[in-house]
């Protein structure tokens, strides 16, 4: 008799392992539990395990007949210790085990047995034979043996000798939950089995805790490997089991585990812990409750396809600080840490044949297991890791952003008034979450009344999930949908929500959602009006919804899009505020026409909003862009202040260099990246400054990816010239370091500028940041100590010449003093600069679409919108007296790269348009010939537009993207895009732009190719 425990260094297998307690007599008790009375206490050592696992391998393969590696089935409710004798007995007749979930369906069951060519099937046919009899009879060409599992009393041993099993032969087959399809098949080697067996977490688990309650875990399951077998029998631990149900002579059904009865039964057995297998959305909500209530927390992490690989040892002071949540992985893994591009990261295990082979490799270019499990790094503890999410439950929205729903769902699911939560918002704008309510708090989410107060009752969890949430993945009232009690949530057997089920479930429900929220439907259907429709209550009224809305406090002066405003949101704003005008009397309903697609942003400060809004109430007519002109004016003259005077310095002059140094603003968007590569390549420059604003993906990352998706040379990102800042031009010192703004003052000679927001929706007050970001560049240039000063290179834009008068001809390359020229949308507005003072530091710039010799452009951009929805109304729009003077991103960047780089003085401004341009109908049947479709007059096609915009859905949005920019496309057929533009002095300073070849059809077809996903 001893104590001594076995190798696990895989000198042994398996079935070996279990000799090895009979041969050395150890009699440390394995399992513990006690009677139903609680009375009495029994004990099953090691030994009486191993000898008990011989007789059930007697009573299955008797004198060892038949061939070794069978695969035996065990859908059965059992006692855990005679379930698991039984898949220790099959292990040591040389059969293969496969514990298969009694929650799968037949069909399901079905598919498992024919994966692994299994046909015998242990079963309890007094609680399961209705289901192994379904899949006999479902399958009945299938050859299936369906065999009672054996009783107690009437296992004993065999002594025969037993064949050599290699280390790597399949010891026992496991299944995967289901989650997101059939079951799978995972075939668990002798070596798998020995290496988990020996992780330090259940290695360690066994003196931390000695006795631990897992008698209520499922033995199908992974975890009833790890903790029936793993942890009592390859390692020091005892397992404490619920009493046995069957007797010596009589099988019965085993207790079902509830919360009540396992802590009562972890008491009789003196247990000294509890091993939990948290599988719904509360699990971290749950532990932090447990940790605050004194429980010491010890989390593992772990799966089928790869074991136990964390540690649980954890020192003190790391749970003092809180710290008891993350992961720190053991020693015999390698895992390779795949980066997602917004700070998380896929954990991926890397095969090491001594200590971890994995169940599973699926690795492209080496052996290897990618788990799709999201983690983040500990912000100051570099080896602790903390799971996120799930790589296939990402949402990838259309702007590209991604959101990892499993956080803000764990959070929601805690609440005790709901039973189930799943997120949605693939490829769209907007997340909104699925919501089963616990059955207490159930709805009828098609009585508005319920479906409000359900969502006030619950909206104070939401607001803390989105605490947790970036910003563009805040979940608004409006998005949450309540499920209906016939169609609740797709559970896999273990109870895990399968979401890729769930989400077709409610596909109709989610769609229409989104062409409530996305189209002119009223979504604001809970909205209570404000007190009176006067300005002086509008204004308290929006400034509460807005800052709802924005998950901020909203000024009531200042710009919305400033603080934090985007389309989404202020379509929610218009939403509640259509919602609350049709909630109030007649007077104030007959407002909700004048409530425009573009109403926010026509006014974007509550003040404005308030007086729009009154107005409307009160019938007062409305006033189009009579001002406009005198706002371009003043916003001229506010940035424009000052230019007279120079500034003072407070440093010595230097000499000119003959190396330069630029500062290039937006060096991520299209045309910067192009502007980037010639920098970076040209033997004059000694270092560029890559300027951008911060973001969820490091700079560095975003400007990869432009370079990438431009194919343009990503080696050339590598160069010791490239600096990249992240900053606000809008800010004081560029919200740079004060001592990184006095380097760019102190050595930058040319400043290309060249980041703008490009928005047709937005009026002038809200490129006001823009503007004044201008201003601040300009001021930097100012203070310059070089003595030749700095050039200033600004890019215009042709809708600044949006309102030219082509009666007198060309837009010339000249300065511009009438601001009449630029009136229409506050894009073209917002870069009309015309201010003499400024002339001695820089050149105006005005440019068209950028396209690529490759084919790319930009899928944000109007013509790629034109194609679409020219596709969806089949047929591209004519404009005989039309032109197209569109050109090469390449051409403009040479062109002005040029100019910055010219040892004469330059042009004030030039027009980068195409000195050859072409027809509109030629390109327009270049592009349609591609899909086959015939061209029809540009007015036709604009009404097409116009009519399918007033019924439009949101999938009729995506289709056709034209509607979006419908007041653009208006603006082009009364004329405003057929102006000409002289290019002369543009032609002088750069030899691009004299040698460009005129567009032909094959760039039509590039296009097309480029944008293949877009269109489909």
């Amino acid at each position: 008799m001893s104590n001594l425990l076995p190798p696990l260094d895989c000198s042994l297998n398996v079935a070996q392992l279990l000799d090895f307690y009979i041969t050395h007599e150890n009699r440390n008790a394995a399992y513990s539990f006690t009677d139903a009375t609680g009375a009495n206490t029994f004990e099953i050592s090691r030994f009486e395990f191993s000898r008990a696992a011989h007789r059930v391998a007697h009573l299955l393969r008797p004198q060892r007949c038949g061939l070794d590696g069978q695969v035996v089935a065990i859908v059965t409710q059992t006692d855990v210790l005679i379930y698991q004798t039984i898949v220790a007995g099959c292990i040591v007749a040389g059969l293969v085990p496969f514990p298969i979930s009694h929650r799968n369906t037949s069909v399901a069951i079905f598919h498992l047995l024919s994966n692994v060519e299994s046909h015998r099937l242990l079963t309890t046919k007094g609680s399961l034979g209705h289901l192994v009899e379904a899949v006999a009879s479902e399958n009945a060409a299938y050859e299936l043996s369906i065999e009672e599992i054996p009783l107690l009393g009437q296992i004993y041993p065999s002594s025969r000798p037993m064949k050599r099993i290699s280390l790597d032969d399949v010891a026992l087959y496991l299944h995967s939950s289901g989650s997101t399809g059939f079951p799978k098949c995972i075939p668990q080697t002798h070596r798998n089995i020995v290496h988990q067996g020996a992780m330090d977490a259940i290695v360690d688990a066994a003196k931390l805790s000695p006795r631990l309650a897992v008698g209520h875990l499922p033995a199908f399951h992974t975890i009833g490997l790890i903790a029936h077998i793993l942890f009592p029998i390859l390692n020091s631990g005892t397992a404490c089991l619920f009493p046995l149900a069957s007797t010596a002579t009589e099988y019965n059904i085993p207790v079902v585990p509830t919360a009540e009865n396992v802590l009562e039964n972890a008491k009789r057995a003196n247990a000294t812990g509890i091993l939990c297998a948290e599988e719904g959305h509360s699990h971290l909500v749950w532990g932090i409750f447990l940790f605050s209530q004194g429980v010491n927390v010890l989390p593992v992490y772990g799966a089928t396809e790869f074991g136990v690989p964390t540690t649980v040892k954890r020192c003190q002071a790391e749970l003092d600080a809180g710290d008891w949540a993350w992961f720190r992985f053991n020693s015999r893994v390698n895992i390779r840490w795949e980066p997602q591009g917004d700070g998380t990261f896929e954990c991926q295990f890397l095969t090491v044949p001594e200590t971890h082979q994995v169940s599973v490799e699926n690795l492209p270019d080496t052996k290897g297991y990618a788990t799709k499990d999201l983690f983040k790094r500990h912000p100051t503890k570099p080896d602790l890791y903390k799971i996120v999410g799930r790589l296939d439950d990402v949402l990838i929205m259309a702007n590209g952003e991604k959101t990892v729903p499993s956080p803000m769902e764990d959070v929601m699911g805690a609440s005790p008034f709901i039973n189930g939560a799943v997120m949605f918002g693939r490829e769209r704008n907007q997340v909104g979450v699925l919501i089963e309510p616990n059955p207490k708090y159930q709805v009828d989410p098609t009585d508005e009344r319920q479906l409000v107060e359900y969502r006030n009752l619950i909206w104070p969890v939401i607001e803390e999930a989105n605490q947790i949430a970036p910003a563009f993945a805040q979940i608004y009232k409006e998005m949450i949908l309540v499920t209906q009690p016939t169609k609740p949530l797709i559970r896999a057997p273990k109870g895990t929500v399968i979401r890729t089920s769930t989400t077709a479930l409610y596909k109709q429900e989610i769609e229409a959602l989104y062409d409530t929220i996305e189209t002119s439907g009223n979504a604001g259907v809970d909205v209570e009006p404000p007190s009176s429709w006067c300005a002086e209550d509008l204004e308290l009224w929006l400034k509460a919804h807005a800052s709802l809305i924005a998950d901020r406090d909203i000024h009531g002066g200042r710009d919305l899009f400033e603080q934090g405003f985007d389309s989404l949101k202020a379509t929610f704003l218009r939403h509640r505020i259509v919602g609350a005008l049709r909630n109030s009397g007649a007077d104030a309903t007959s407002g909700v026409q004048k409530i425009t697609q573009n109403f926010v942003y026509a006014h974007p400060t509550i003040e404005d909003l308030a007086n729009a809004i009154a107005g409307s109430v009160r019938g007062d007519a409305t006033n189009s862009l009579n001002n406009a002109k005198v706002a371009v004016e003043k916003m001229i003259a506010k940035y424009s202040a000052g230019f007279e005077t120079p500034l003072s310095f407070h440093h010595k002059r230097r000499a000119p260099s003959t190396k330069q140094v630029v500062l290039l603003t937006g060096s991520t968007g299209g045309l910067g990246s192009h502007i980037l590569e010639i920098l970076l390549r040209h033997p004059a420059i000694e270092r560029v400054y890559a300027f951008n604003r911060p973001g969820r993906i490091p700079v560095s990352e975003r400007q990869r990816g432009a370079f990438v998706d431009r194919a343009l040379d990503t080696t050339l990102l590598a160069s010791q010239k490239l600096i990249y800042l992240e900053g606000d031009t809008a800010q004081e010192d560029l919200g740079l370091p004060r001592e990184v703004w006095a380097e760019l003052r102190d050595t930058t000679t040319v400043i290309i500028h060249n980041a703008w927001n490009l928005d047709f929706n937005k009026t002038l007050s809200s490129f006001e940041p823009h503007i004044k970001g201008t201003r601040n560049l300009i001021d930097l240039a100012r203070q310059s100590p070089t003595a030749s000063g700095v050039r200033f290179l600004f890019t215009s834009s042709i809708s600044s010449a949006q309102n030219w008068d082509q009666r007198r001809g060309p837009f010339l390359e000249e300065l511009q003093l009438d601001a009449s020229v630029a009136i229409g949308s506050g894009y073209g507005e917002s870069k009309f600069w015309r201010h003499p003072a400024s002339r001695p530091l820089r050149s105006g710039l005005a440019r068209s679409p950028g396209l690529l010799e490759t084919g790319a452009w930009s899928t944000t951009d109007w013509v790629p919108a034109i194609v679409k929805s020219s596709i969806a109304l089949r047929g591209f729009p004519s404009d005989p007296s039309g032109t197209i003077a569109w050109i090469t991103p390449e051409a403009v960047s040479h062109t002005i790269v040029d100019t910055a780089l010219s040892s004469e003085t330059p042009p004030f401004a030039i027009n980068l348009v195409h000195p050859r341009p072409v027809s509109w109908d030629f390109i327009m049947s270049s592009l349609a010939s591609t899909v086959q479709l015939p061209l029809i007059p540009f007015g036709d096609w604009v009404q097409q537009l116009q009519d399918r915009s007033t019924t439009a859905t949101a999938k009729d949005i995506e289709k056709i993207p034209g509607i979006k920019l419908l007041d653009f496309f208006k603006a082009a057929v009364a004329g405003a895009g057929n102006i000409k533009f002289s290019t002369s002095k543009a032609q002088t300073v750069s030899e691009s732009m004299r040698l460009l070849e005129p567009l032909r059809a094959e760039d039509a077809k590039q296009w097309m190719q480029y944008w293949r996903e877009f269109l489909a």
